[in-house]
């Protein structure tokens, strides 16, 4: 039986207004020489140690985890994000001709989760054995469990049918489960985190507290309504989670949308939890990322054209301070400041305004380096927990309340829209929901789930502008599923079948 220790080596390492735990991990056999659990496992500062070593997985590879670009393949088959045809990692999603050989889908969205996964387990295996007060050790166990529920979650939307591993081992024994079963895990784990979380984190947003774990669990409801489980049942368990953290008035929406992406905002009043990076001047080179900076830079202002915006997108997004922050139109050369109208570049689309602040040398913000930052990933804010709570209840309730429209009149606003015309019928006011979501998350996390959880990929992928790159293959359910890595089937041949 293929099964190894997951072993950690720990060095601590304070990032901005929380500490990351940098961990060396060992799938070796022969583990001498490593510190092994029941010798660390001793006080609450161990306990603590371990904790924000789970953390640190998160934040590990900026050349290739969730700190690269890598984070969005998975997701490029929507309609707001596209990139170059030298991009061979990038492209493949992109034109839905997607291979198991794809080592940025790997980096991106397989291994970091697992190193999550794993570390969380030897959290949740080892916690009761420290001398501590009981809060502590369950608070601790709380906060492994939205992690590894969080990996989980990342993993069953990309994959489908994936190994699901509750022990501190790498077993490569382990068959798929069914999708059911994984979302259950995520559930299970997440209820938990609500029972024994603190009501919020005052110290940072990358320490989730129980109003994260609401906000997640409303989102992970909403998920499992639609394709592939179609579960109308979490409707109602979506809507009532995110009113739970709506009306808490614990977070708010920034007044104006640009503030959100400036480098000093991060940790903002609206962002609900996120994954926390560390700019130059303050660590180096330690826990950066690159999925700032020049891969989301224009050729023309010296980047590398990794990512950038579909022009069809681009085009049907309504005009106002929420385009103006979320685009990059006019390129600037950095040693001329000769400028050049997105129509008129090498690639011919506008970019993604929101990662830029901090990352151009001649602007404000400048964090020391034109291609690693230390901008947080956002990965949950209250706009769209608003969005969900919109969604949900209508679906449940057979028709919008005032709350709903209050939800979804408030980013339109924001963006300088009117409001929602009243009286909309259910799915009227659905579809209004799920367009002005994909405006309002542009480039985030969430607009290839969503048209995949509602069958809109292939629509929506009509829509692209003839400059856009265009599907190579045909786009049906198959397309939805990214093909498990071929690395982890060949040591595991059941990941396979």
């Amino acid at each position: 039986m293929k099964k190894f220790k997951f072993t950690i080596c720990i060095s601590l390492m304070m990032i901005g207004a929380f500490a990351l735990l940098p961990q060396c991990q060992s799938l070796d056999e022969n583990a001498a020489g490593t510190l092994v659990a029941g010798q660390f496992y001793q006080t609450e500062e161990d306990l603590d140690a371990a904790v924000t070593g789970i953390y640190s997985q998160l934040c590990y590879n900026r050349w290739g985890g969730l700190g690269h670009t890598n984070h969005w393949i998975p997701m490029m088959g929507a309609d707001d994000l596209t990139t170059q045809a030298g991009k061979t990692n990038e492209i493949q999603a992109d034109v839905f001709n997607l291979t198991a050989t794809n080592d940025g889908l790997k980096a991106g969205s397989w291994t970091p989760q697992y190193r999550v996964i794993y570390a969380a387990n030897s959290v949740l295996e080892n916690a009761d054995n420290v001398d501590a007060k009981e809060d502590v050790i369950l608070e601790a166990k709380a906060e492994a469990c939205f992690l590894r529920a969080w990996s989980y979650f990342w993993l069953v939307r990309v994959f489908g049918e994936v190994p699901i591993n509750l022990d501190n081992e790498v077993d490569y024994t382990l068959p798929k489960s069914e999708v059911s079963e994984v979302y259950d895990q995520i559930v299970k784990d997440l209820t938990y985190s609500i029972e024994n979380l603190q009501e919020d984190k005052t110290t940072s947003v990358g320490r989730p507290g129980k109003l994260a774990a609401k906000a997640l669990l409303a989102q992970v409801y909403l998920q499992m309504t639609g394709w592939p489980l179609f579960d109308n049942n979490k409707y109602e368990l979506a809507a009532s989670n995110a009113k739970d953290v709506i009306t808490s008035e614990h977070y708010n929406l920034l007044q104006n949308y640009s503030d959100l992406w400036t480098a000093t905002s991060d940790g903002n009043n609206e962002v609900i939890w996120a994954i926390i990076f560390c700019n130059y001047n303050v660590c180096g080179n330690a826990n950066m990322n690159t999925f700032t900076g020049l891969n989301t830079q224009p050729g023309e202002e010296n980047g590398w054209d990794q990512i950038f915006c579909e022009v069809g997108f681009f085009n049907r997004f309504p005009e106002g301070p929420r385009k103006d922050a979320t685009f990059l139109t006019t390129f600037t050369n950095p040693t001329t400041f000769e400028t050049t109208k997105w129509q008129n570049s090498t690639y011919a689309h506008p970019f993604l305004k929101k990662y830029r602040d901090g990352m151009v040398a001649s602007e404000p913000n400048y964090s020391g380096s034109t291609h690693m930052g230390g901008r947080d990933l956002n990965y949950l804010r209250l706009a769209e927990v608003y969005l969900i709570y919109a969604e949900a209840q209508t679906m449940a309730d057979g028709s919008p309340n005032d709350l709903a429209y209050d939800c979804i009149n408030a980013t339109r606003n924001r963006a300088g829209l009117d409001d929602l015309q009243n009286g909309l019928g259910q799915q009227a006011f659905c579809d209004s929901v799920l367009v002005e979501k994909g405006w309002e998350l542009c480039g985030e996390y969430s607009r290839w789930f969503d048209l995949v959880r509602t069958e809109k990929v292939a629509e929506m992928n009509t829509l692209k502008d003839e400059t856009d790159n265009q599907p190579v293959n045909s786009i049906t359910e198959d397309s939805y599923f990214a093909p498990i890595p071929n690395s982890e089937v060949l040591l595991n041949p059941l990941l396979g079948e």
